[in-house]
């Protein structure tokens, strides 16, 4: 995808050119990037960079990433339509919330116009996010601060209800001097529930634990009590003492760690998951990634793992993948891979400055001693080619010589007949060397001549294939740049024991 900056009157604009149309094109943020008049240069340079950035990792699917992007480009520079790419990868992310809060924003601001097709995308993508949540209403018996899946989300008594995207919660209630209370619950969408969870007073002050693992998607039970899925977003409060904690997953061996923790304390658990060699097949799907080269590490969940035919077999549901390179940014996406079934991951590598500004400084290296090899070979061959044109001539005069020289030694009537008692003494055998020597020296010029030319020759196809061989340094592409313009070059020497030649025919 070609992308292009223009900067006119404080706005900022980019234009995309897709030479194809992307896999995800129907998904793909739009591309208005942030604008405004009172940002200094380098604000809106950053701004630019971070907003083409956020649109190359949305396409390519990592959300968490290409978010990160467009939440930084909106702090340099507020301008609604960044939000409504926020709001399409909110919704690309699962979070309905944020999506229908994002776009919202985006259609009520009077500061920027929309496209009618934005506007459209926009208040379509709204209401579908819309039907995907919740309303949650908590009651307590005393004031406590209220988590749901591990993250605060208001204090009781609540003045009104706590949005949630639909599907599986833990509700908690928290407070000084009470156990915390959990409760399991599933919502659909477009409702209201009100909950009840009733605290028992204590005297003791709660623990925090911070529960970690590799592994998604695992149920984290503490104290035989679910509270919530890896990767918890922030830590349990737990009653101080002895705490269990298991975690547990389909097609894995569950595993549990106890913890003391005093008053107040906050500890920490790590986890490794095994999968369970017992487990079905049925259970198992295949993980394919493409893109990669030799050498890449592929990593799931945390561990190195061998692909066979391009494919990892996996337990079925979420896992973390990640793909490093020496030299390249690090790939890492969670995919849900399905059961029985090939489950396909793109994971191409994007170099790193270094290793660009290296590319660059290899492509130009390689762009310089080609042309000059090139250069100094063809002055080298047409040199050699035009100097035994010329030295053929001598050849061919010197030849003559010697054979009249030879055809005096075999005629009878000549003075230099080879027979003859007096053929020393009026120096025939000096003119007969005298002759050799001069072939053997014109043709030795000529020989060296062509091989000049032919050494000229390798040079010129040595630097030519240098050339289109060259990869494009600026983007750290793999394939030469000569592929897409295309590019040719054939080159013929000929010789015979009289002469000799080179034909060099080439495109570029």
């Amino acid at each position: 995808m070609n992308i292009r900056f223009v900067v006119g009157g404080g706005v900022l604009a980019v234009l995309l050119a897709a030479r194809a149309v992307p896999a995800r094109a129907a998904d793909a943020p739009g591309a208005s990037p942030p604008a405004g008049a009172a940002a200094s240069p380098a604000t809106k340079a950053e701004a630019r960079e971070r907003f083409d950035r956020g649109v190359r990792l949305f396409e390519k699917g990592e959300n968490a990433g290409a978010l990160a992007e467009f939440k930084r480009a909106y702090e340099l520079i507020p301008n609604p339509l960044v939000l409504y790419n926020m709001g399409l990868v909110y919704a690309a992310m699962n979070r309905p919330i944020e999506a229908t809060d994002a776009l919202q924003t985006f259609l009520a601001s009077g500061a920027v116009a929309p496209s009618s097709e934005q506007r459209k995308k926009a208040e379509r993508v709204r209401a579908e996010q819309a039907t995907r949540i919740a309303q949650l209403m908590v009651v307590t018996d005393s004031p406590a601060t209220i988590e749901v899946d591990g993250i605060e989300a208001g204090r009781t008594p609540l003045q009104k209800p706590i949005r949630v995207a639909i599907g599986a919660h833990v509700v908690a209630a928290v407070a000084p001097g009470f156990l915390p209370t959990r409760k399991e619950l599933t919502l659909p969408g477009q409702v209201t529930e009100t909950v009840v969870l009733n605290l028992t007073p204590t005297e003791k002050r709660m623990a925090q634990l911070v529960v970690r693992a590799a592994l998604p998607g695992a149920e984290v039970m503490v104290n035989d009590k679910r509270a919530g899925v890896t990767p918890l977003p922030a830590s349990v409060a737990v009653a101080p003492g002895l705490v269990k904690v298991e975690l547990r997953r389909p097609g894995y061996r569950s595993s549990t760690q106890t913890v003391s923790l005093d008053e107040g304390a906050r500890g920490e658990l790590a986890f490794r998951m095994d999968e369970d060699p017992a487990a079905p097949a049925a259970v198992k799907g295949r993980l394919r990634v493409t893109g990669v080269e030799p050498g890449v590490e592929v990593l799931v969940d945390g561990q190195p793992r061998e692909m066979i035919g391009g494919a990892v077999v996996l337990v079925s549901g979420p896992h973390t993948v990640r793909v490093q390179r020496g030299g390249f940014e690090p790939f890492e996406q969670t995919v849900d891979v399905v059961a029985q079934g090939d489950t396909p991951l793109s994971a191409a590598l994007s170099p790193t400055p270094e290793t660009r500004v290296q590319n660059q400084e290899s492509a130009r290296f390689r762009r310089v001693f080609g042309w000059s090899l090139a250069g100094a070979g063809a002055v080298l061959a047409v040199a050699g080619g035009v100097y035994a044109g010329f030295t053929q001539k001598d050849v061919s005069s010197a030849h003559t010589d010697l054979d009249t020289v030879l055809a005096n030694e075999r005629d009878v009537n000549s003075l230099c007949y080879a027979m003859r008692p007096e053929y020393t003494a009026r120096g025939c055998d000096v003119f007969k060397s005298d002759a050799q020597d001069r072939v053997d020296s014109t043709t030795l010029h000529r020989n060296l001549a062509l091989v000049g030319a032919g050494v000229g020759v390798v040079a010129v196809v040595v630097g030519g294939y240098l050339l289109m061989s060259t990869p494009d340094g600026g983007k750290g592409d793999r394939a030469a740049a000569a592929t897409a313009g295309g590019g040719s070059l054939i080159s013929t020497a000929w010789t015979d024991g009289h002469g000799g030649g080179v034909l060099l025919l080439g495109r570029f």
